[in-house]
């Protein structure tokens, strides 16, 4: 069986360089590493990750819990948080799971052993963040946080959706509908507060018919648009608290014979890439000068090195910013 002595032997390096490059590879020369790297390969060396997770008392593992595959924000990050953990030198579990089915996936997440969690699907008030800390294992929350805390990297939501409403004001608009997820996540609580004062502050209505709170599958989305727009006044405008909320929209406007900003205009959350694609042009909020994926792993693999559970939180909110593009308009005089 290959050994990390004949590694080093073929490398030309110590067998101490050999571990270094295996346990902790940004402490290596990118060229040393590079020549380990490639004599692994050459005399297909396979670490044993149990013989080093049982040394090391690491498994050089992270979890990842995120939402759907069917919402880009949630496929973006995931990207970004798996390439930033390869750098690392870790590899990542990932589980995209209903958030109703968190509490269950998280056992089986803690009996794997991981190094440390990115958790995306936690409620305001949600019993897991108490095991969490019990357990005194490395987690960053992102996206939606707990009204406890913790470390977390969010978007300032509620300035998120003052941004779209009060553009979708500006061009005119006073009907105005909005679908929003359910409340209980912070993310579409403090959208709804944020759409909730902005309209307050204009002293325009809102109408209940035209609310929707919803769980987030696109059945859901249309059934509620569909409804909505077939209803003897409908709204000339749509907000929606995410893109892929607002996608779902978009499908069934046009398959309606309605035009997009002309009869409707509409908005979503998250700036996702999809939003900018030359057929869709979808007017939204993001955060274009940062990865929030990016930066929650790299949070987390600071708590992760500072080795102290107890550490000071890592709480990082950023700025949104609207991206007006062709799926808004002036309200159409009567």
């Amino acid at each position: 069986m290959i050994s990390s002595i004949d590694v080093a032997r073929k490398a030309g390096v110590s067998q101490a360089t050999v571990s270094r490059v295996l346990n902790n590879p940004e402490s290596v020369r990118p060229e040393t590493r590079q020549k380990v790297l490639l004599a692994m390969e050459q005399l297909q060396y396979f670490p044993n990750q149990i013989a080093r997770s049982l040394v090391t008392n690491t498994t050089r593992a992270i979890a990842l819990i995120s939402g759907s595959l069917q919402n880009g924000f949630f496929v973006e990050t995931t990207d970004a948080i798996v390439q930033i953990a390869k750098r690392k030198g870790y590899k990542t579990i990932v589980y995209f799971e209903d958030e109703n089915k968190v509490p269950n996936l998280f056992d089986l997440i803690m009996s794997n052993k991981v190094d440390g969690v990115l958790l995306s699907l936690i409620k305001l008030d949600d019993p897991l963040v108490e095991r969490l800390g019990e357990m005194k294992i490395p987690c960053v929350f992102f996206n939606r946080r707990p009204r406890t805390g913790g470390h977390y990297v969010t978007l300032e939501n509620s300035l998120a959706v003052s941004l779209v409403t009060r553009h979708v004001l500006d061009l005119g608009h006073r009907k105005i509908a909005y679908i929003s997820g359910n409340t209980q996540f912070s993310t579409f609580y403090e959208r709804s507060l944020g759409f909730t004062r902005v309209m307050q502050e204009h002293n325009v209505a809102i109408r209940p018919e035209w609310v929707h709170y919803l769980d987030t599958p696109a059945a859901e989305i249309e059934k509620v648009t569909f409804n909505m727009l077939n209803r003897p006044e409908r709204p000339t405008a749509i907000i929606c608290s995410t893109d892929t909320m607002a996608l779902a929209c978009m499908d069934v406007i046009l398959s309606m014979g309605l035009r997009i900003p002309e009869d409707i205009s509409l908005t979503g959350i998250d700036d996702i890439r999809m939003a900018s694609h030359q057929a869709i042009q979808l007017t939204t909020v993001g955060h274009q000068k940062f990865s929030m994926g990016q930066i929650a792993a790299e949070s987390l693999f600071e708590l992760i090195e500072r080795k102290n559970a107890d550490a000071a939180p890592i709480q990082i909110t950023l700025k949104p910013e609207l991206v007006v593009r062709k799926t808004t308009g002036p309200v159409k005089s009567d």
